[in-house]
């Protein structure tokens, strides 16, 4: 019985490995709480058309994580993109992971845009945000 319940646990875990993705499908900015900014691209387009141009974050009165991350659109033609907030307590934990559904914003050409959000809870410690274009 013990061997049976680890084998299922091993080909859950398994299964979930495959599925998981490390790829962004464009860019993904990442910090913690007053830390550096971490940059991933995996859009060749956005790696040459998009500058990030800024990573903020601090807490409110109420002591919830805000961030702000501006982005320059190098391109002399408007992007449609989806962006997206992931929030992350101390342990490295997602927080209310299907909380926020993916946003959609204009870049225009030539401009900077930013995307701001508030985290949904106060122990929420570093946020990721993605972000992708439309096709």
């Amino acid at each position: 019985m013990k061997k049976s319940i680890i084998g299922m646990s091993l080909l859950a875990s398994l299964a979930m490995i495959g599925c998981v993705s490390t790829s962004t499908g464009g860019l993904e900015v990442g910090t913690s709480e007053g830390g550096a900014a971490t940059v991933r691209i995996d859009d060749s387009f956005f790696a040459q058309h998009i500058a990030l141009e800024d990573v903020k974050s601090c807490r409110t009165d109420r002591g919830f994580l805000s961030a702000s991350v501006r982005f320059r659109n190098k391109y002399d033609k408007d992007l449609s993109v989806l962006y997206k907030f992931t929030w992350f307590d101390a342990n490295g934990m997602e927080v209310q992971p299907d909380g926020r559904p993916w946003e959609y914003k204009i870049l225009h050409g030539g401009e900077c845009g930013t995307f701001a959000a508030t985290a949904p809870e106060s122990n929420v410690m570093r946020f990721v945000v993605r972000v992708r274009r439309m096709k």
